[in-house]
């Protein structure tokens, strides 16, 4: 059996500060020479994970090594710190996978190395649960079978949580409030009503109006609504009535909350909104991709800025989630990391293991 050992290394991105492999290591193998994933378009080093599955691929035609792998679902796959695949566990994770999928998937080099790193790191973690006992843990068990390696992983995860000795994030709290203290302030308030005047063939029905002129045509509308409603504010309602082509005018009056909140409405009618300052101030003509506006301020209440005790346990909340994130995903890394042991011939013939990809017929008249 021909195995082939990588660096676990390959399988996620290290950081550009690591030091050199010595010259006298890098003859041991390419795996010592990785630094990214073969999915990193960046890396400049070879990836011997994937060269493995290409190489793979490539001998996989050859009949000594396509076949006679059916009948040998104990045979070792690959390994990983404590964590062994074996044939039977790639079937039942290829049994979740459509039977006329499967074929295309297991063409794919980066989707059986995805696979191979998930199921290497979730039988690590399993394992690590099932040392801590978690495993007994009747409230996993499900049809009175023993909890899966998918179940033992997310319990060890939540284990790994639960068992953190977390710091106090009280002062840092603070300081990210003294620095960020606009982030914790609750903006203005503004509700506004308007008319809006969209662009629209306003002819008599008999000629057209190109583009420019349904353009001019908007227009001049909303600088009239503009001068009446400056000239006469409390009647603005009667102007909604009467020129505005919101469909919902009837029931709202063109009222509009929040106005002046960028990610909802069309940032040119927020910024109109928030330069209005007192209520019955009228806008210039303003427009969107909607149209024309004439818009009317109703209401604005300032904006507040919220103190650092009404903030901090939101704060503290985010800070101890980070953390909590962040030592999680050390753990997982320091697992993944771990170099791997790989049974070339067994990786070979994955690729026929479910079935050959179906060839697309050739075109008719294409050439050969």
């Amino acid at each position: 059996m021909q195995r082939q050992r990588l660096s676990g290394r390959c399988l996620a991105p290290v950081a550009a500060t690591d030091q050199p492999v010595p010259r006298h290591r890098r003859s041991r193998s390419a795996a010592l020479r990785c630094r990214a994933s073969f999915s990193d378009e960046n890396t400049t080093m070879p990836n011997p994970l994937r060269s493995l599955l290409l190489a793979a691929f490539f001998i996989s035609s050859l009949p000594c090594i396509a076949a006679g792998t059916q009948d040998r679902p104990g045979e070792v796959v690959a390994t990983q710190g404590s964590a062994t695949i074996t044939f039977a566990d790639i079937d039942a994770f290829a049994e979740r996978i459509p039977e006329g999928k499967r074929p295309g998937f297991f063409s794919s080099p980066q989707r059986i190395e995805t696979m191979m790193i998930s199921l290497l790191l979730q039988r690590q973690l399993a394992n690590e649960a099932r040392k801590l006992g978690i495993d007994k843990d009747p409230a996993l068990a499900k049809d009175g079978k023993a909890p899966t390696d998918e179940v033992l992983s997310a319990a060890r995860v939540e284990r790994f949580k639960a068992d953190l000795v977390l710091p106090d994030f009280s002062k840092l709290a603070q300081e990210q409030y003294i620095a960020h203290k606009d982030a914790y302030a609750i903006p203005a308030d503004i509700t506004v009503q308007n008319v809006l005047v969209t662009i629209k063939d306003r002819g008599d029905g008999k000629t057209p109006m190109d583009r420019t002129e349904q353009i001019a045509a908007a227009k001049a509308i909303a600088e009239k609504v503009a001068a009446e409603a400056t000239a006469h504010p409390d009647q603005f309602d009667a102007l909604v009535d009467t020129y505005s082509d919101d469909p919902d005018k009837a029931t709202g009056r063109g009222r509009v909350e929040d106005a002046g909140n960028a990610t909802k409405y069309a940032k040119e009618f927020a910024a109109a909104s928030r330069a209005l300052q007192n209520p019955g101030d009228i806008s210039p003509v303003t427009r969107t991709t909607y149209g024309f506006h004439v818009i009317k301020l109703l209401e604005r209440k300032p904006a507040q800025q919220r103190s650092f005790a009404e903030v901090k346990d939101e704060i503290i909340k985010r800070l101890r989630d980070e953390y909590v994130e962040k030592e999680v995903r050390f753990h997982t890394d320091s697992l993944r990391n771990l170099p791997i042991d790989a049974n070339e011939q067994a990786v070979a013939s994955l690729r026929s293991r479910y079935g050959a990809l179906a060839e697309v017929p050739a075109a008719a008249g294409a050439k050969p």
